[in-house]
């Protein structure tokens, strides 16, 4: 008895799952397309729309109203639009009256076409007021080519595409059936053209400033550079005067220590006059001699060999060219500043006794004096050094030609 109703149903189960695999195998069979067939499918061949200028007029108020189609332009398919009845000249928008227009250059993309019109509007009717006024709707007429494999085209039947209507409230804020209070701005194909003609413009006047920059500072850096390269010590500022100045202290602080131990020689007598006369020639604004020293050579007498630069790694050796008679020619001279007329007088007194001691005849030598004169010589440094600050010179500077203004004025 079990028999006989096992084999029933084990017959119903096979028939349903051949069923099952002939339906799930006919929409594979009918979604396969013949070979050798190609399908193109454009969901919009054509689209268009309008975009006013303003969402309200006045009566009698000119506004425009641009129309932009996009249409489908590819290597296969070319959706090819009747424009004639878009032209400005043949375009009607009752209750509208056109007034005037424009077209602008058509825009590319990969698989579509960008064409565009302007149209200027006025409305003359008293009866809308208060109301809204629709722009009609269009019947754009279009046709389809394709291309086949030989590159002929073939053309396809005439269709028709609808352009909906778009309402202007006439003296009101905005239409019942718009969807912002914000006007949207009138752009166009031919504005966007002008403001890339703009941009490419500018682009250009940047690029020459910023080359015409960069040659200036070329040239800035070649001078630079030959300035530096220049042969010859006199004139080559290879130290700032603070540099020279500091490198000049150390060496009087060497002398003392030397003299508080071994008492004045010849030797400390000439290195002491080497570094007063650096710091007279800064002091009576002369050039200070600057040459780099080679590797192995040793400084002369009258030389000072001074570390600077990056890191301190630039050797320099400084020499001066003040002397007992130039401090005096100066001194002779009206010199404005009473403190800077001291400094130079005792400058004078030290060089005098340096001098003597080095060249003069007498091998004993007057260590009372010359350590007065070193001591002096500190006093000196310590007023240049205030001298060359930044800021006493630009105040000097400032002075001086507030001087030579004040100078010129009475003159005339």
């Amino acid at each position: 008895m079990r028999t006989c109703w096992v084999r029933p149903a084990v017959g119903i189960l096979v028939v349903g799952m051949t069923a099952a695999a002939a339906m799930a195998q006919a929409p594979a069979r009918s979604a396969t397309p013949a070979s050798g067939a190609t399908v193109n499918v454009e969901a919009d061949p054509i689209r268009c729309w309008w975009r006013t200028s303003a969402s309200a007029v006045r009566v009698g108020e000119s506004f425009s109203v641009v129309l932009t189609c996009a249409v489908v332009e590819n290597e296969t398919t070319t959706v090819v639009p009747d424009q004639s009845r878009l032209e400005p000249a043949a375009m009607q928008l009752p209750p509208f009256e056109v007034i005037g227009g424009s077209r602008g250059p058509d825009l590319h993309s990969d698989q579509r076409r960008f064409f565009q019109y302007q149209y200027t509007l006025r409305l003359i009717n008293e009866e809308l007021f208060g109301k809204d006024a629709r722009i009609p709707g269009l019947t754009v007429n279009y046709h389809l080519e394709n291309r086949v494999g030989r590159g002929e085209a073939v053309r396809g039947r005439d269709r028709t595409y609808m352009l909906p209507s778009e309402s202007v409230r006439v003296l009101s804020l905005v239409p019942t059936d718009a969807a912002d209070i914000r006007d949207a701005p009138s752009w166009t194909f031919s504005d966007i053209e002008a403001q890339r003609f703009r941009a490419r413009v500018f682009f250009v006047a940047a690029g020459v400033l910023f080359v015409a920059a960069a040659l200036v500072v070329l040239v800035a850096l070649l001078r630079s550079v030959r300035r530096y390269r220049e042969e010859g010590a006199i004139g080559r500022r290879l130290l700032s005067d603070s540099a020279v100045l500091r490198g000049v202290g150390r060496e009087l602080s060497t002398v003392r220590r030397l003299t508080g131990r071994e008492g004045w020689t010849h030797d400390l007598a000439a290195r002491a006059l080497a570094a007063l006369r650096v710091a007279g020639s800064i002091a009576l604004a002369r050039p200070v001699g600057q040459k780099t020293a080679a590797t192995g050579v040793t400084r002369h007498d009258g030389q000072l060999l001074m570390r600077g630069g990056w890191l301190r790694g630039k050797r320099v050796l400084v020499s001066g060219s003040a002397t007992p008679d130039a401090v005096a020619r100066t001194l002779a001279a009206d010199v404005p500043s009473s403190g800077h007329r001291q400094a130079l007088e005792e400058l004078h007194t030290a060089l005098a006794r340096l001098t003597t001691a080095q060249f003069g005849r007498d091998d004993t030598l007057d260590a009372a004096a010359l350590g007065e004169s070193l001591t002096n010589g500190f006093r000196i440094l310590r007023r240049l050094k205030l001298e060359n600050l930044w800021v006493a010179k630009k105040v000097k500077s400032m002075t001086q030609l507030a001087t030579e203004l004040g100078n010129r004025a009475w003159s005339r």
